[in-house]
């Protein structure tokens, strides 16, 4: 407290807020522990940071009340005339438009007012500022729909928007320009930035060059958004810390010639308004804020260190909305600041010292450069690394060599991008001679990406870490940077220091004995309209049958968005029995991705009526794999181990040759001691019909679960099969 009360308080008031959001204890109980702490402590500063750990948990409490009122007012079925002004230009999807609206009225309620909707509409006719009166359904976000799946309504909340509206008929613009004149005032400036860039670069370049200079990464191609992120440069498309420096330093050279008081409070100025040029985005708030306080601070003439400013700056964006917590641009930001408050002196101080670089000469200016580079990306990345793998499930060791090299590429195209917008305002004619300049390094800023994610081990596939690990990582990291203070500690606390070791060694004793012991597990995955289920067996082997997936859809991959993300959560990065039980899209779609990525021991499929463009990909993934393909028929029986074993009861060796790919499903029945689940495919009536007839003097087909046909088709589940089959549970995968 004596030190950084700030700091301190405001990691309270981080713990309150996940608390509050996590954990359901009254606020009685932590009165209660707050009063045992003081008796305990006889401190008053430890209530106040008590006090400061329940204004967390008060503020994130009234939120979820206020949001849980609003949803819980709403009729999804009813069609509401709504009033609301545009505050965004068109998001294109692939059948439809998305704006930001911001409600003036929702049917005669006025309670609304003022809140962030997206409006959903069937074609672009809509620009900033209009005032648009229409009828529409409201629709409420979803929370994850799988284990550890992406939260819908917890992404909206971090951006302050409630849910979606979908326009229904009648929808008319009342007038125009209804924004106020600052919000006016930054879409101008950023639309015409957007508009003269797009004139002066070609394609690819002109969106890179956007995104860089205001963190719009809209309109760039999903290929090079692929080669950025494979190659950790993501960073450098989202305008954060390194962008505001190049941004201040352009600015300082501009102003040279002024006095230093001037300089200082033009540069506040701009800051604040480019937050709202990049329209408030986590990461300029964090990297804008703290540069402003600092300034504040020397034009006050008063000492603010990095630390102080940095846990000012997040405690008056979480106050405003603590959702912001979640935001991934949020977390990588700050962790990626501390990391380098952290750790770049220690780290530049030994290499210096390995370099014998003290004395700072011309010959060795370049090492020095390459060294510095080196420790700010290898310092944000210390921290960063679990935020990366809980958040994407991938790790890069070759992070340093793309930051290297594309590092001083930024500030060129940040500083060129600006300038060269500037000269354009004068004469379009002239700013071509920068743009084919800034064309060109953005050229290679781009090849630089795209050979850096083609690296080995530039992108690696990792499983979701749990909190235990997490904790055991950033301890491991302070007491390798701090072993002089660890040491000292534990010569100080040596029975406490037994403890400690003593916990740990539970905790992972614990964690081994429950990862053996393991019940038999059976996992339904939300792939939406398809099939996908994920067994887990007691001897820790993985059985995937079918993966979801959709014709319709080129802009959503299922393996990659759903479910690979859903397998590392479960902690699994190989998969021993594949089981695909046709080639139908909405049951192989998603399962072709895993294939690719991560490692499959054996592959189930049935003998193919019909070639189809999945099963050739299929084909192609398997031979580059090396993966063992086993082609199954009726009377097989595929043993996966002691207990546990598939009969495989359809298709023959004769294939129907109506409806091919559906009718010959596999049918297979899994069984594990007295427990069975029969899973169906997209068989129909035909086969069922076959089905019956062949087994019609047995109880094979009798299961304990029975996985219906076809999606709960009516052209499926005919009696016959199902008084054979007496499920006590039936389940189907469909679109909700």
């Amino acid at each position: 407290m004596r030190k950084r009360p700030l700091c301190i308080a405001t990691v309270f008031f981080v713990c309150g807020i996940i608390t509050g959001l996590y954990i359901q204890i009254g606020i009685a109980l932590f009165l209660l522990l707050g009063f045992v702490i003081y008796k305990i402590f006889h401190n008053s500063k430890c209530i106040l940071l008590i006090l400061i750990f329940m204004l967390g948990i008060t503020i994130i409490k009234s939120n979820e009340n206020h949001y849980k009122q609003i949803y819980d007012s709403i009729d999804t079925n009813e069609k509401y005339h709504i009033q609301a002004v545009v505050v965004s230009d068109a998001d294109e999807k692939q059948y439809k438009s998305v704006y930001e609206i911001e409600v003036k009225k929702i049917g005669d309620e006025e309670k609304y007012k003022g809140e962030k909707w997206l409006l959903q509409l069937k074609e672009s006719k809509l620009q900033y500022g209009d005032l648009i009166d229409f009828y529409g359904t409201i629709e409420i976000p979803q929370g994850a729909r799988n284990y550890k799946g992406f939260d819908y309504q917890k992404y909206l909340k971090s951006k302050r928007i409630y849910g979606t509206i979908t326009e229904k008929n009648k929808l008319t613009i009342v007038s125009k320009n209804k924004t106020n004149f600052l919000q006016k005032a930054f879409y101008i400036v950023r639309k015409d930035i957007k508009n003269r860039i797009y004139k002066l670069l070609p394609e690819d370049t002109k969106e890179v060059c956007f995104g860089i200079l205001t963190g719009s990464r809209d309109d760039i191609s999903s290929d090079i958004t692929e080669a950025f992120k494979n190659s950790n440069l993501t960073h450098m498309l989202a305008v954060s810390g390194a962008h505001i420096s190049y941004l201040i330093t352009g600015l300082s050279f501009l102003l040279s010639k002024t006095g230093k008081k001037f300089r200082k409070i033009t540069t506040i100025v701009f800051l604040i308004s480019f937050m709202g040029l990049t329209r408030f985005t986590p990461s300029v708030q964090r990297a804008s804020f703290t540069s402003i306080l600092l300034l504040i601070a020397s034009l006050i003439h008063r000492k603010l260190d990095s630390y102080t400013s940095l846990a000012f700056s997040l405690l008056i964006m979480l106050i405003y909305n603590p959702y912001s917590i979640f935001d991934i641009g949020l977390q990588l930001s700050y962790g990626g600041t501390i990391g380098i408050i952290l750790f770049q002196s220690k780290i530049s101080k030994w290499l210096y010292t390995k370099f014998n670089l003290q004395n700072k000469s011309d010959k060795k200016s370049l090492i020095k450069y390459i060294i510095d580079m080196l420790t700010v990306s290898i310092s944000a990345n210390i921290v960063i690394i679990p935020i990366m793998i809980v958040q994407f499930n991938n790790l890069s060791l070759t992070f340093w060599i793309s930051n290297i090299l594309a590092g001083p590429l930024l500030g060129f195209i940040i500083i060129l991008g600006f300038l060269t917008y500037l000269i354009s305002i004068i004469s379009m004619g002239v700013a071509v001679i920068p743009a084919f300049l800034l064309k060109n390094i953005i050229n290679i800023f781009i090849f630089i990406a795209e050979i850096c994610s083609k690296l080995p081990f530039s992108s690696i596939t990792v499983i979701t870490p749990s909190i235990f690990e997490i904790l055991l990582y950033y301890i491991a990291v302070f007491a390798m940077f701090n072993l002089e203070k660890v040491k000292e500690i534990a010569k100080k606390h040596k029975p406490k220091k037994i403890v400690i070791i003593t916990l740990i060694f539970i905790l992972i004793v614990v964690n081994v004995v429950t990862s053996i012991n393991r019940p038999l597990k059976i996992y339904f995955i939300d792939v939406g309209q398809g099939d996908s289920t994920l067994i887990c067996t007691p001897n820790n082997k993985t059985i995937l049958i079918d993966g979801g997936g959709s014709e319709n859809s080129t802009s959503f991959d299922v393996g990659k968005q759903i479910l690979l993300p859903y397998l590392l959560d479960r902690r699994i990065n190989k998969i021993d029995y594949m089981m695909i039980s046709h080639f139908d899209s909405d049951h192989v779609g998603g399962l072709l991705y895993v294939l690719d990525k991560i490692k499959v021991q054996h592959v189930i499929i049935a003998k193919q009526g019909q070639i189809s463009s999945n099963y050739e990909q299929f084909k192609k993934i398997i031979k580059k794999k090396k993966i063992d393909v086993i082609v199954a028929k009726g009377g097989d029986k595929i043993q996966i181990s002691k207990d546990i074993y598939f009969d495989i009861l359809f298709p023959e060796n004769n294939l129907i040759k109506e409806n091919v790919l559906n009718n010959n499903s596999i049918l297979a029945k899994f069984c594990y001691k007295d427990f069975s689940m029969l899973f169906t495919g997209d068989i129909e009536k035909i086969a069922e019909e076959q089905i019956v007839d062949l087994y019609k003097n047995t109880n094979i087909l009798n299961s304990t679960i029975l996985k219906v046909a076809h999606h709960g088709s009516k052209t499926s589940s005919i009696e016959q099969i199902l008084d054979k089959i007496k499920p006590k549970i039936a389940l189907i995968g469909v679109r909700k």
